[in-house]
């Protein structure tokens, strides 16, 4: 059963093409590591899949050992130095008397991912040594340039395009291959990350100082959910990052990063002043989908838009000092946490938040309930504040379908979210809903704090 045999088949598949450049890498980078029967084997395998129309096509292994020269034992050992080093991983069934194998084929990492992968560096110089080790690290990986002095005068997209219609309203072909995309097992950028900070530049700026360089990319995640949380910038990020670095290793502490982060943007109750409200429109790289809000009212629309327009941090503050409250540091842990997950977006984030602290009236960010709404949003597919809106609608309305039908008689309706509907009672009922005019004077501190990010 565990034996390969010739007449054995298998199909050969990939999730995309190899690059140029990552086949140089396979050449330059992986080489070395390979015996020749597994870098003859990976080199058949990547023509054949180039000749292989679909997953239907299934070759038998007397066809490697036609080309390759070699036996069987040989093959299954080059086979699995392949796996070894993650260019390619096997699946296998047995169909009648005869196994059925498929050749996954992942494309090599490029020479950046190679070179700060340790175990593939570390392998790499063993066997090249250190004098061609770093002939091939500097032949790769070329100085970044130094663009301190210049600015970006580049051109934008609507400068040599009409975005029309045609943009707006989503052909059929666009929709059918984005969801395609969707339900693929590609990997997809961090949703609930800020995009817009430039790592590179931080890079650049932290060039000339005592900050170690591998244990500033060793910590980009940590760097980019923070920024996102808060609405650094790179230079403040870059200030913070060196007051959290030790002078003996130069190393970032990560927990000392973290406080003084939020030390920083603290409530006014602990004693530090809270940072004032940073660049509002460069927190998020989202996009707003304006015929989703169309039909929404106008009080509605400012929620919304306010969720795309402030970091998270900043965004829990305004409704906090609208309402008299302050922010706790337990919330800034719930919110770190959602933000970190990557899972969704920060618009969302902000919506859940407005979500548990204004409609349902809710003095402070609880974590688990704050973790169960999210956890089901994600599951549900839910990736803007429109459609968490409507998510929300939906759930209500099935609960009170659901409780006529067991009661068999009219009952007291469930109050939806004072967005949803402005002119509804208030239930008779004790339940935990924020003050109207509380309500509208946090919806008017949103409004002027998206004019002063227009402003900005």
């Amino acid at each position: 059963m565990n034996e390969l045999a010739p007449n054995d088949s298998f199909i050969i598949n990939c999730q995309r093409k190899a690059s140029d450049l990552e086949r140089k890498a396979l050449v330059a980078l992986y080489r070395p590591l390979l015996t020749s029967d597994a870098y003859s084997l990976i080199s058949v395998l990547w023509e054949l899949e180039e000749e292989t129309v679909s997953l239907e096509n299934q070759y038998r292994h007397v066809i490697l050992l036609n080309w390759l020269g070699i036996d069987l034992p040989s093959i299954e050992d080059a086979r699995g130095r392949l796996e070894a080093l993650g260019l390619m991983q096997t699946l296998r069934k047995q169909v009648d008397n005869r196994s059925l194998f498929i050749y996954e084929l992942q494309p090599p990492a490029d020479p950046m991912k190679f070179f700060k992968d340790d175990t593939l560096s570390a392998l790499l110089l063993g066997v090249i040594g250190e004098k061609e080790f770093y002939r091939l690290s500097h032949s790769f990986i070329k100085a970044a340039s130094n663009h301190q002095d210049f600015y970006n005068v580049s051109k934008k997209i609507n400068d040599y395009f009409q975005l029309g219609n045609n943009v707006i309203n989503k052909s059929e072909a666009i929709e059918k291959v984005q969801n395609q995309l969707e339900d693929s097992n590609a990997v997809i950028e961090d949703e609930g990350i800020n995009h817009n900070f430039d790592f590179k530049l931080l890079e650049q700026i932290l060039s000339t100082s005592f900050v170690d360089h591998e244990s500033l990319m060793n910590n980009q995640h940590l760097i980019m959910v923070e920024q996102t949380i808060y609405g650094i910038n790179e230079m403040e990020m870059s200030q913070f990052i060196q007051a959290a670095t030790s002078y003996q290793d130069n190393q970032i502490d990560e927990n000392e990063l973290k406080k003084k982060i939020a030390a920083t943007f603290d409530s006014p109750v602990s004693g530090v002043q809270a940072k004032k409200t940073p660049n509002l429109m460069n927190v998020s790289d989202e996009k707003i989908n304006y015929k989703q809000i169309n039909n929404l009212t106008k009080q509605e629309q400012e929620v919304i838009n306010a969720t795309y327009a402030m970091a998270p941090i900043d965004f829990i503050r305004s409704l906090k000092e609208s309402s008299g409250g302050f922010l706790t540091s337990a919330e800034e842990r719930v919110i770190s946490s959602l933000v970190n997950t990557g899972m969704i977006p920060v618009s969302v984030v902000n919506f859940l938040i407005y979500y548990l602290l204004v409609d349902q009236g809710n003095a402070t960010l609880n974590k688990n309930l704050a973790e169960a709404i999210a956890n089901s949003w994600i599951k549900n597919k839910v990736q803007t504040p429109v459609e968490a809106l409507n998510f929300v609608r939906n759930r209500q309305n099935e609960r009170k379908t659901k409780s006529y039908s067991k009661s068999k008689k009219i009952v007291q309706r469930e109050t939806l979210p004072d967005w949803a509907k402005p002119d509804n009672e208030q239930s008779k009922k004790a339940t935990k809903k924020a003050d109207p005019n509380t309500t509208k004077k946090i919806n008017e501190q949103l409004k002027k704090l998206r004019s002063r990010g227009r402003e900005g």
